[in-house]
């Protein structure tokens, strides 16, 4: 069984710099602050040398100057909850994907995809979950202006 501090510790040893941030919550959430190319291979170790094995959630949040990304991932063994938080240009919202690893992201990658407009690079299936596909924009978005959708009258529809 890892703790919260023993996992930073294995993190930062073999990560060092790569990692911009740790910081550990009262409630045992270790946020781990990363840049875009690290976060494949502190993905793959946390899975395949320390264990995490449950992908619980990924989503996302409009900060108005970039976007983040936060994937929350759970250990069998204990308490301890790692979320892995990624910035990304607003502009072009790019960000790796972490299906090839947990396959349970798949559906939350697409979630944050619709309502975020983030991109998720090597996704196997990237495409709108909730919304409409004729859908403009990403609803939220701190931009995003609401346009009330043209319904049809079911009158107006030929059969």
């Amino acid at each position: 069984m890892v703790t919260d501090e023993e996992f930073s510790e294995k993190l930062t040893s073999e990560f060092g710099s790569k990692i911009t941030e740790i910081r550990i919550d009262p409630e045992h959430r270790v946020n781990v602050f990363l840049e875009t190319d690290t976060i494949i291979d502190v993905a793959n170790y946390m899975k395949h040398e320390l264990g995490f094995v449950y992908p619980n959630f990924c989503t996302g949040t409009d900060h108005k100057e970039d976007i983040e990304v936060l994937w929350h991932i759970g250990y069998p063994e204990g308490p301890i909850l790692v979320i892995l938080r990624l910035k990304t240009d607003r502009v072009n919202p790019v960000v790796p994907s972490l299906t090839t690893i947990w396959e349970g992201f798949n559906w939350h990658e697409r979630e944050t995809y619709d309502m975020l407009g983030v991109k998720f690079e090597n996704h196997p299936d990237l495409r709108r979950l909730i919304m409409p596909d004729d859908w403009e924009g990403h609803p939220l978005r701190e931009d995003y202006v609401y346009k009330k959708p043209r319904y049809r009258k079911l009158e107006d529809v030929e059969e």
